[in-house]
């Protein structure tokens, strides 16, 4: 690893920059001097994350150096002892005995006034003379001689045109950064297909190519290394998901990524990039 760091032109720095891990616990791992890193578990994390980011197959580093990389040790199971789960039980027990009284009091008083209003509401308390059938008189007389003038037609409205929607202009030109945080890069795309991706990679220099769905742990959907299946571009056509992630070793190797014919404006940086495409719809 540290052969291929050195060959690739990176320093301790940058690769600490791109991992996030410390300095002193990369050169451990070069040196391999595993008694310096925190536990065997996060021994082995950082040592895929650092053989990542050189573009090394992580699968087979790990078979080569069996023997010499530390292994995950088991954790330890808490169990509770039967005092210990009756005491608890007894607690939570204790508990709701305590709040029985105060739901049963509550509810005796919300029936009592539910009781109360209903028979307010029953009682008649009179005061009605007027008889319900008789018209209450306005106070208004007319006069049975006196023209009534004829109602105008009143006038119909204009019927008001609905205005004629505009059909969306489809956006052209490269695909700018949404959002940086580290190596990680964030596209967004505004349509409403699926995903089509197109990764050109140049000869030289090498570099590593992982594509996933989503997440480190997804399914590879196109050949990690382009240079040994010789598949260039590399093509995911109509993906099923909404994210794809595009991993690149050294961006130096790759000539241009289009999704969907657009071109992703990628930076100019020497050490590993983390590319998520997001398919937003379109509105």
């Amino acid at each position: 690893m540290k052969q291929r760091r050195e060959a690739s032109g990176l320093t301790l720095d940058q690769i600490q920059q791109t991992t996030k891990i410390q300095k002193r616990y990369i050169i451990a791992i070069e040196e391999g001097d595993y008694k310096n890193l925190p536990g065997s578990f996060y021994a082995r994390a950082f040592i895929k994350t650092y053989a990542e980011s050189l573009g090394l197959d992580v699968d087979e580093l790990y078979e080569t150096y069996a023997k010499d990389l530390p292994k995950i040790e088991p954790q330890p199971t808490a169990q509770l002892s039967r005092k210990q789960t009756y005491s608890k039980a007894s607690e939570t027990s204790s508990r709701i005995s305590r709040w029985v009284p105060k739901v049963m009091l509550v509810l005796v008083a919300f029936l009592l006034m539910t009781a109360v209003w209903y028979v307010v509401r029953s009682l008649d308390f009179g005061g009605q003379d007027a008889s319900p059938n008789e018209a209450p008189s306005s106070g208004v007389s007319i006069n049975q001689n006196e023209e009534v003038p004829e109602e105008e037609p009143a006038e119909e409205a204009p019927v008001e045109e609905e205005p004629v929607e505009e059909e969306p202009v489809e956006e052209t030109g490269p695909i700018a950064v949404t959002e940086t945080n580290g190596a990680d890069l964030t596209y967004e795309i505004a349509t409403d297909e699926r995903l089509t991706t197109e990764i050109h990679v140049k000869e030289s220099p090498a570099t590593y190519v992982g594509v996933r769905d989503t997440s480190l742990e997804g399914p590879f959907l196109a050949p990690e290394y382009p240079n040994q299946s010789k598949q260039n571009p590399i093509v995911i056509e109509d993906a099923e998901t909404d994210t794809l992630r595009i991993r690149i070793g050294l961006i130096g190797g790759v000539e241009k990524i289009v999704v969907n014919g657009r071109e992703l404006e990628l930076a100019d940086s020497p050490v590993t990039q983390n590319i998520f495409v997001k398919r937003v719809d379109a509105e």
